[in-house]
């Protein structure tokens, strides 16, 4: 049955003639169309015959992003048809096929590349998974829960799950991956950037790991401050995970935006940009790349302008996004 819409509108006419559909049918229609009036003529009755209508290309936008499908109001030969057929008002979620490329002795090649194509997909679908509104923010399309949800994955946040011991210590569980049920759960008993941190790490285990099949993780902020010897598959998840949330040419630009240059060189100038007041103890403190990069990564000063510190606006920790300034070779002492 077609669902028509009954506003005024521009140069785009239909006409149809329908039987009086169900009152739930009615009220779901209603919905759909944003249009409370639909199938009531003049005197408030039921209309068995809606009036010649027609739809700017504003309505026919606005009822895409509603229904959820951006191929509404397209007849079978791509051309607006005016008319939406209650089968493909809701259509079935595609899942996306990540290409995985071929392993190498290049493993952050590797892994680089297998996170730039998840990042291609979704900005391929972003107004699919975004429905209501793409972010402006760039930084927030690299959301794991949606990545996961994209590959097919179930995404779900757990008040607790439990603890584990491993090597004679005892740690709260922060994530878990089930490959068989495709389903992955974060615990909420962590900060923010660390339940960020923990979802990229298993989004990585689901892209990159086909062996992994029931997987937990202890607490995750990209420190790297782990205790033991961690296995070269945790080692991979973490790296997958610092790609994905901060990418290189994205923390770059944000980066120069910032400290004015594309390498940071801690001198008498860039002291007091950074710190007016304690300029000479940055200089005599003879810091290490390490320590210059944790002052980076949470500065919100710099040349008398003030910032959303780079961690605060990838939303990872201090931690992670000083190590990503230091393998991007982004300043030097």
């Amino acid at each position: 049955m077609a669902i028509l819409f009954h506003k005024s509108i521009g140069n785009y006419y239909l006409r149809d003639i329908v039987k009086i559909p169900s009152k739930s049918k009615i009220s779901e229609n209603r919905r759909l169309l944003q249009n409370p009036y639909a199938y009531l003529d003049d005197a408030g009755g039921y209309d068995a015959e809606p009036k010649i209508v027609e739809a700017t290309a504003e309505q026919i936008e606005s009822s895409r992003r509603s229904l959820e499908n951006q191929y509404a109001f397209l007849d079978d030969v791509g051309e607006l048809s005016g008319q939406l057929s209650a089968e493909s008002s809701k259509p079935e979620k595609v899942q996306e096929q990540i290409l995985l490329p071929k392993r190498s002795g290049l493993g952050n090649q590797w892994i680089g590349q297998a996170v730039k194509n998840i990042q291609k997909a979704i900005w391929k679908r972003r107004y699919e998974l975004w429905p209501d509104g793409v972010p402006d923010d760039p930084v927030k399309l690299l959301d794991p829960a949606i990545a996961l949800d994209l590959i097919g994955f179930e995404y779900e946040m757990a008040e607790t799950l439990g603890q584990f011991t491993s090597n004679g210590s005892t740690f709260e569980v922060a994530g878990v991956i089930d490959r068989t049920a495709e389903r992955v759960q974060v615990s909420r008993q962590m900060p923010f950037n660390t339940i960020r941190f923990t979802a990229a790490h298993e989004l990585a285990h689901a892209v990159l790991h086909e062996g992994v099949h029931m997987h937990r993780d202890r607490a995750l902020d990209g420190s790297g401050q782990v205790r033991g010897t961690r296995d070269k598959i945790e080692i991979e998840a973490d790296k997958f995970a610092s790609f994905f949330l901060m990418p290189e040419n994205l923390v770059r630009k944000r980066f120069q935006q910032i400290f004015l240059c594309e390498k940071f060189l801690l001198n008498e100038a860039t002291s007091f940009a950074l710190d007016p007041s304690g300029s000479q103890s940055l200089l005599q403190g003879r810091k290490s790349i390490r320590e210059l990069a944790r002052i980076l990564a949470k500065t919100e000063s710099f040349n008398g302008e003030n910032y959303r510190s780079l961690a605060g606006q990838f939303f990872v920790s201090i931690e992670a996004m000083a190590i990503r300034l230091e393998e991007l070779d982004l300043l030097e002492i």
